[in-house]
């Protein structure tokens, strides 16, 4: 008997929008039978998306076929279909190589996934997007948007945050080059979207997702600006340190469609993508492509659709506005249409020796010019802070061309404030340094991560950057402030 092959739609749509690509791929000769369909709800303000997860596992258990722990799925998800099937993995709550959920899942084709969230999702929050978006059925859930959806997939959330360190960043990988961790596969499209709705593209995006935030190869950056950097055993540590890429994980990139966006790609699904797919879903089976070839073959179908997304399109650049935009850099002479090495995410978490976030911080990277550190503006950083918590930001940066070559001298500048005069953050970088308001910042060569053959910069990745501070009571010499023996 075939895989069952389950479909999962992404927020606010329903089962109706994976009919055109169900249909392609029953017309090349996957049995209607075995393809399963979910259908959930995103628009209401107390789902979450772990709720949903849980709602996958409730519809396994009651399923004639997918109730048996042990019988092996196939998945495709689009959108933040990809964070629901993700929790449902990691929602058993037990380490890899206990967790039967994986060994289930054989393989996982994302499309468009968000992986990361995506920079409309704190959008779809206001009023406006609730008029656009919102549940227009009567009832309790009138008008909803799916609240705690959306805050799960806004830029630099902590839902997301976690979910990677369980599942991309954890000591044993989810996603290896072994039989008992599915095969996964990223395809999205790449152009935003046309007439009307171009209104909400952001640069570097599909219309929804970003490209660099939809791949699953990641690494972490940990800066250690507290006084004795050390790991949870004690052992001393470097102050700045990046994770590499683990050998035994499943190397997950993106791969372009050209002319497709992010609904167009499964209401109007490519061909050959489909091809692709249907050949995805036969690796590990008898006479079928190795998951490095087929990886080979599908990057150079790829590179049709890679071309368009190295254009810079000018800083700001998004939809109309971006038009308008274009247009005055165009006049100004800035540099726009020329080719880059592509798009990089960076999520930021700032966090004290204790854990607890700091939501008042700045960073900045510089680079050296003439025996000058200055702002390294070249990148055209943008930057969302997430609502909830705004010790997690999200930060998109181009990446103009030779940077990865890791030869551009690079430091870091970053400054914090608590708020109050009774405590404030010492940062040890190049030098000790006391963070209040009117201090200078604290610096740190990035030069042991940033190096040839060992940059820290990767087109179309997302990068975890985690920065520890120490917070202490004021003044730092003497007793404090805030607790005195009398």
């Amino acid at each position: 008997m075939a895989r069952p092959l389950v479909l999962i739609h992404g927020y606010s749509a329903t089962e109706e929008a994976f009919k055109p690509l169900k249909d392609a791929l029953i017309n090349r000769g996957v049995t209607p039978t075995t393809i399963d369909v979910c259908n959930y709800v995103s628009l209401n303000n107390e789902i979450t998306i772990k709720d949903i997860a849980e709602g996958l596992e409730r519809a396994f258990l009651k399923h004639p076929i997918l109730n048996d722990d042990n019988q092996p799925f196939d998945a495709i998800v689009h959108s933040t279909g990809m964070l629901v099937l993700r929790s449902w993995l990691t929602n058993a709550g037990v380490d890899p190589d206990k967790n039967y959920r994986l060994k289930r899942l054989k393989h996982l084709v994302g499309l468009a996934p968000a992986t990361w969230g995506s920079p409309q999702a704190h959008k779809g929050r206001t009023w406006l997007g609730a008029l656009v978006k919102g549940n227009r059925q009567f009832g309790p859930d009138f008008l909803n948007a799916g609240d705690k959806v959306l805050q799960g997939l806004e830029l630099g959330s902590s839902f997301t945050w976690d979910l990677a360190h369980a599942d991309l960043l954890g000591p044993a990988p989810y996603y290896d080059k072994t039989p008992d961790t599915p095969y996964v596969a990223v395809f999205i499209g790449n152009m935003p979207y046309e007439g009307l709705s171009s209104v909400a593209n952001d640069p570097g995006t599909d219309g929804t997702v970003r490209w660099s935030g939809a791949g699953l190869n990641t690494r972490k950056i940990t800066i250690d600006l507290t006084r004795r950097p050390h790991d949870q055993s004690g052992k001393s540590t470097s102050r700045v340190a990046i994770s590499e890429w683990a050998d035994n994980r499943l190397d997950i990139p993106i791969i372009p469609v050209d002319e497709r966006n992010h609904g167009s790609l499964i209401s109007d699904p490519d061909r050959e993508m489909v091809g692709y797919i249907l050949d995805f879903l036969k690796i590990g089976d008898q006479e079928a492509k190795t998951f490095d070839d087929w990886l080979a073959a599908a990057r150079r179908y790829g590179e049709k659709g890679k071309t368009k997304m190295l254009v810079n399109p000018g800083a700001g650049a998004a939809g109309i506005i971006g038009d308008a935009r274009a247009l005055l850099d165009h006049f100004i002479g800035r540099d726009i249409g020329t080719e880059m090495e592509g798009w990089q995410q960076f999520v930021v978490h700032a966090r004290d020796e204790r854990g607890d976030g700091v939501s008042d911080y700045m960073i900045e990277v510089l680079t050296e010019k003439d025996n000058t550190w200055t702002p390294f503006e070249e990148m055209y950083v943008d930057v969302h802070a997430y609502g909830p918590d705004p010790s997690f930001r999200c930060f998109q940066i181009r990446l103009p061309k030779g940077i990865l070559a890791g030869s551009v001298p690079l430091r870091v500048r970053i400054h914090a404030s608590t708020g109050t005069e009774l405590m404030a953050y010492q940062g040890y970088g190049d030098t000790e340094q006391q963070l209040t308001a009117t201090s200078v910042p604290v610096e740190l060569d990035l030069g042991p991560i940033n190096k040839p053959g060992s940059s820290l910069f990767h087109p179309f990745t997302t990068t975890l950057i985690e920065i520890i501070l120490n917070r202490e009571p004021l003044p730092f010499d003497n007793v404090s402030r805030i607790l005195q023996i009398v």
